[in-house]
């Protein structure tokens, strides 16, 4: 969700993730989300600056099994096939020799421009067969070892793509910067979404205004074996039922209420009560949060212009590791409305936040009624109280369902064990994400143990109160939780 104190403990703004992701980097590479600013593709296809070489290389080696995707991913032989291109100038490729660090190549493509203004630069590196490489549904892993030599914290993004920025096998992209000139491995994992074109290579994202010098080898994409969820019986191990009088609390011997208007970190403009008007089962088996338009003074003597509910099974329900936990609920739109369901580490009053780790499984942007966002925070390595989120603009971590979220019901989940969390809409996977990544990115992995369920409606601090609608509710069905993997 956001800022929210959980055992003393804030978390990041989601609205504003995207724009605040870059203020904690320091010199390990970080996984980032798309970012225009970084990612903008141009319009049409430039011409490119040409590489000096003869004959394509051969394919460079790489610790994933499988066959090799990229043509020649350490410039062993020629330059062959690399191009580059600037809106603010031209970008050079100069293909080096003599390069040492932890890998066996000794050459490297060097990548620079002296400087200039634009909103997008980018090199790209051939594929070996792009139309048959790549397979939807098979895992993939794309990898690169990068350094800046001129230590000066420029973003480099790698992703699958044409000049264009279109002809995307999958969504995924990793980005780094750094202060040092040292070498550095990005990575990620992917799953293919769609077949490669003739035109599909290894996109790497470049600044796009100011010098920049890079120096990139190791290039490699390769089919990967990565954990994936187990399947589970079908029938649920538990269930987390709604059930009681319409107009009556929820069971208290499952949920607690978190009350009060202290802004929750974030501004937040409603005042959470444990009050039926706000929190209550519709006698059909469904809880129902009301965000209500009303003047009230909380439990904490703060006067707010909406009341809602934040509930949690926090000392009462855990969810274990290597289960799949799901719900079918139908989530407010509106401006300033911000519906979420969630899962925090159980431990979080002893290891507090983000160390904890926190699943966004479902969060609505009012404002943009028909996208469902995913997230993920995790702390990072050697540094418990830094968050470094992933997620709403990761690949299928912003999903489009073409309808808005209250329009029906659609089915929200999440499976997490110690090697990877993956969320799903309608039992469709969207968005996965492997331990070996987050380590890779310098973030830690806390999902190989349990945690309990959050169900809120918050109001954002961009809502007017004038303008804001006087009720929205969400609606969520029976949690269905299956332990061991997935049902389906």
């Amino acid at each position: 969700m956001s800022l929210h104190p959980i055992a003393g403990r804030t978390r990041l703004v989601a609205a504003t993730r995207r724009a605040t992701l870059t203020a904690v980097l320091a010199v390990a590479a970080l996984v980032l989300p798309e970012t225009p600013s970084a990612r903008t593709a141009p319009a049409v296809r430039p011409a490119a600056a040409a590489v000096a070489g003869g004959a394509s290389g051969s394919a460079s080696g790489s610790a994933s099994g499988g066959a090799e995707g990229v043509l020649d991913g350490t410039v062993t032989r020629t330059a062959h096939g690399w191009t580059a291109s600037s809106v603010a100038g031209p970008v050079t490729l100069r293909r080096v020799s003599g390069v040492s660090g932890p890998f066996s190549a000794t050459t490297a493509m060097e990548i620079s421009r002296a400087g200039g203004t634009g909103d997008w630069a980018m090199a790209l590196a051939p594929l070996r067969n792009p139309t048959t490489f790549f397979t939807v549904g098979r895992t993939y892993r794309m990898q690169a070892w990068v350094r800046d030599l001129r230590g000066a914290r420029r973003p480099i993004g790698m992703l699958l793509a044409n000049g264009n920025y279109e002809h995307r096998p999958a969504d995924a992209a990793v980005y780094g910067e750094y202060t040092d000139t040292g070498w550095h491995l990005i990575t990620r994992t992917f799953a293919a979404t769609a077949a490669g074109r003739a035109d599909t290579a290894v996109y790497l994202s470049l600044p796009g205004s100011g010098a920049f010098r890079f120096q990139v080898t190791g290039l490699t994409v390769r089919e990967h074996v990565a954990a994936v969820p187990a399947r589970a019986p079908v029938k649920p191990t538990r269930t987390i039922s709604f059930a009681g009088r319409a107009g009556t609390a929820p069971s208290a011997a499952t949920w607690n209420h978190e009350t009060g208007g202290n802004g929750w970190g974030n501004r937040e403009l409603q005042t959470y009560t444990a009050g039926t008007a706000n929190s209550a089962v519709d006698g059909t088996g469904r809880l129902v949060i009301t965000a209500r338009r009303q003047t009230t003074k909380g439990t904490d003597g703060i006067t707010r212009d909406f009341t809602s509910a934040r509930l949690t099974t926090a000392g009462k329900v855990t969810i274990k590791p290597r289960s799949y936990v799901e719900s079918a609920i139908v989530a407010p739109v509106g401006a300033g409305v911000w519906p979420a369901f969630w899962l925090v580490g159980a431990d979080v009053k002893k290891v507090g936040w983000p160390a904890s780790g926190e699943l966004d499984i479902l969060e609505g942007a009012g404002a943009t009624p028909t996208i469902a966002h995913h997230g993920m925070h995790m702390a990072k390595i050697g540094d418990p109280r830094t968050d470094m989120p992933y997620g709403w603009g990761e690949a299928g971590g912003t999903v489009d369902l073409g309808v808005p979220l209250d329009a029906r019901a659609h089915r929200y989940g999440v499976y997490f064990d110690e090697h990877v969390v993956r969320f799903y809409i309608d039992r469709k996977p969207t968005m996965t994400f492997w331990a070996s990544d987050a380590a890779a990115s310098g973030r830690t992995w806390p999902f190989g143990k349990s945690a309990f369920i959050v169900l809120n409606v918050a109001i954002a601090a961009s809502a007017d109160p004038a303008r804001s609608a006087a009720v929205r509710t969400m609606t969520v069905g029976d949690i269905g939780v299956y332990e061991g993997g997935v049902p389906f």
